[in-house]
């Protein structure tokens, strides 16, 4: 009986021990750039044995490379702080937050380890490019795939571990005069009325020659887009539904967005590496470029590696996540949407140069992100149909009509508040009678703010939300002219009484007199998406000096030349996603030209 009892004892003792030592599994929740980003822990004897991050709405190639990467660090590690994806910083700080958040439901204490990191190399399937093209989003990979096509050797690098930079968050809008859909619908247009449409709204910053090229192919690419096989759903040219208005139907919208447009090139770019016409290389970096003689030869990558070819095409994309820039050139005050790797590399490549460059100083960013914390939005205010709410700048006064305005009207009212900042008020009983004014989430997918609870969180912190019981008194807590905003205040609550606003001819139904207190302002400056200005280029997409001269071997496409000098200073419904192709070609097909000729 002894040995029964003794075997029985071992054997419960070790059921104890292996249900001790079984994993607990902790799940949280984060908002990440498209959606809920939720990441599950298996904790054993105090140490990480997995973890799974899972966002389905999350953009591939670039959350996607947070979720499928941080894993297997925070495994490695022992710990939940490890570091962020830099292309991918919204999603990166999903995952952080909801790997802490399942940590601290677990009660755990982990020992964090030391790892080693090891950097993979890649090296290029041949050698002796005639072409290299610094950036693979979509421009880039237009670009990459025309040289190849046109005879030349080519390289096309990128930082990111996968083709089609920006353009994967952008809509599908595209335009162009005499594409066959337009002819199909029996809309008569043409290049110039075109052109004409663009220096009606553009104001004249636009550069002619690039103008007339751009609406000379557009056509030809929104065509080759279809050929592809590109959903246009309908068929139907439309008038712009966001931008300023053009004067007849041209814009056609890719359904699946910029992302679907990518994908229908990658299989050609695919192609050309089996062939071995291109050589990918993603996930390395461009530090510089060479330059001898005045004419550039080729790049530097950060591990020191140089590669030399004859043509260089920068397509590298905008500056739109690179603070210095954005100080320097455009905002005192500005939050970012854009790509963490957007950082405007190739505007720094194309100094070196010696490009000159143009429009810098036009940058159409968005009303109302709200900056509490950093430099990515994290939460945006509601600029569109809110009752009421009245914006003013530090002096108090009103800047545009709040309700009904054009897109491009409140962005030029953002561009010339003083000091970028605009802020919006309104009353307790709004807050009481209304929706949330605040969206919670950075990206695309911000969510109402539940119950006004982000909005009265922030008001208990006194970060960008303020309440006072008097207008003087919310001034002073904001720094803002107080006689200024009780006189505005005044003048706007007569023109609700009168039914008409003189100021800027509000609709008097969206008009909420600001009588009775307590009061609120939400503080708000512009966030930036895409920027507009860049380097001076010819039509034929070579980049220019300070005397308008070809810098021998250097040519540009994509973000980087600058809508603005395509399109003026106006929001061309379309623009940017069109002239990915359209410059793109461009900038391909010349720089095989160029290269193949030495």
């Amino acid at each position: 009986m002894k040995t029964k009892l003794s075997m029985m004892l071992a054997l419960l003792l070790t059921l104890c021990l292996s249900v001790g030592a079984q994993a607990e599994t902790y799940t949280a929740t984060a908002d990440g750039f498209g959606g809920d980003v939720t990441v599950t822990l298996n904790i054993e004897d105090g140490k990480l044995t997995e973890v799974k991050a899972e966002g389905p709405n999350e953009t591939q190639g670039v959350g996607s490379m947070a979720l499928e990467q941080m894993p297997g660090d925070m495994v490695a590690h022992n710990s939940v702080s490890v570091d962020t994806v830099a292309s991918a910083t919204i999603t990166s700080t999903a995952v952080l937050t909801a790997a802490q958040e399942a940590l601290k439901l677990s009660g755990v204490t982990l020992e964090p380890v030391e790892v080693a990191e090891e950097k993979k190399v890649v090296e290029p399937a041949f050698e002796n490019p005639d072409v290299i093209v610094v950036g693979a989003g979509f421009s880039g990979m237009n670009a990459a795939l025309e040289a190849a096509t046109n005879g030349a050797k080519v390289y096309l690098i990128d930082k990111n571990s996968d083709m089609g930079g920006s353009i994967r968050f952008a809509g599908g809008t595209t335009s162009a005069a005499g594409a066959q859909m337009q002819i199909d619908a029996g809309v008569e247009d043409s290049p110039e009325n075109f052109q004409q449409d663009i220096m009606r709204m553009g104001g004249g910053t636009n550069i002619p020659e690039l103008t007339q090229k751009h609406t000379e192919n557009a056509a030809a690419a929104i065509d080759w887009l279809d050929s592809l096989g590109a959903d246009f759903g309908d068929r139907q040219p439309k008038m712009s539904a966001s931008y300023d208005a053009f004067n007849v139907p041209r814009e056609y919208r890719v359904t699946g967005g910029g992302k679907a447009m990518a994908e229908l090139v990658k299989p050609l770019i695919e192609e050309q590496v089996k062939t071995g016409s291109i050589a990918l290389m993603l996930n390395t970096e461009v530090a510089d470029i060479v330059v001898e003689d005045g004419a550039v030869k080729g790049v530097v990558l950060v591990d020191g590696r140089e590669f030399r070819a004859d043509a260089t095409i920068l397509a590298t994309g905008g500056y739109g996540h690179n603070e210095e820039l954005l100080h320097r050139y455009n905002y005192e005050n500005v939050l970012t949407m854009s790509p963490a790797f957007v950082t405007g590399d190739g505007y720094k490549f194309a100094e070196k140069a010696g490009a000159a460059f143009s429009n810098m100083d036009y940058l159409p960013a968005y009303p109302g992100g709200v900056p509490v914390d950093g430099f990515d939005v994290s939460c945006k205010a509601a600029v569109q149909d809110y009752p009421g709410v009245i914006w003013v700048d530090n002096n108090g006064k009103r800047m545009v009509k709040e309700m009904g305005s054009l897109d491009s009207e409140r962005k030029t009212a953002y561009a010339n508040a003083p000091q970028n900042l605009v802020y919006m008020i309104l009353t307790e009983e709004m807050k009481n009678t209304q929706e949330p004014l605040l969206s919670v989430g950075g990206g695309f997918s911000g969510k109402p703010d539940e119950g006004w609870a982000y909005f009265d969180e922030l008001l208990a912190a006194g970060n960008c939300v303020y309440k006072a019981d008097t207008l003087e008194e919310l001034a002073q807590q904001v720094g803002m002219d107080a006689e200024g905003l009780k006189a505005t205040v005044e003048a706007y609550n007569g023109y609700v009484d009168a039914g008409e606003d003189k100021d800027f001819g509000r609709a008097p139904e969206t008009m909420v007199k600001l009588e009775k207190g307590p009061f609120y302002a939400v503080k708000t400056c512009p966030y930036v998406m895409l920027t507009k200005g860049g380097p001076l280029m010819n039509a034929d997409a070579q980049t220019l000096n300070e005397n308008h001269e070809p810098i021998p071997g250097l040519y540009q496409c994509g973000e980087l030349t600058g809508g603005a000098n395509v399109g003026g200073g106006a929001n061309i419904g379309g623009l940017a996603n069109t002239s990915c192709v359209v410059w793109g070609k461009i900038a391909g097909a010349n720089a095989a030209a160029y290269a193949l000729s030495k």
